[in-house]
């Protein structure tokens, strides 16, 4: 069964923002939601496959659905950008 996000799973912050430079997507970005991460991820990141990528991919998604804490989603995140070689600033 295919679960949708709740409303307010849709916006649950980080207690913490990720702040990630991608030249390409003119410069820094400042995340603070799963859902920030996981569009970041699927529509401007600089590669889409790695084992961190599938796994920040997953852990954001979770997090959307109610499935899994924001924490690790933040933390799988970071992992993605530390894989793709993106400075994470934060």
């Amino acid at each position: 069964m295919h679960q949708k996000p709740r409303d307010a799973d849709m916006f649950k912050t980080w207690n913490e923002c990720v702040i990630v430079n991608l030249p390409d997507l003119d410069g820094v970005q400042i995340i603070w939601t799963p859902a920030e991460a996981a569009r970041l991820l699927s529509e401007d990141w600089p590669t889409d496959h790695g084992s961190a990528y599938n796994a920040a991919l997953n852990a954001c998604t979770d997090a959307l659905l109610g499935t899994a804490s924001c924490d690790r989603a933040r933390q799988a995140f970071i992992a993605a950008a530390e894989e793709a070689q993106i400075t994470v600033m934060r």
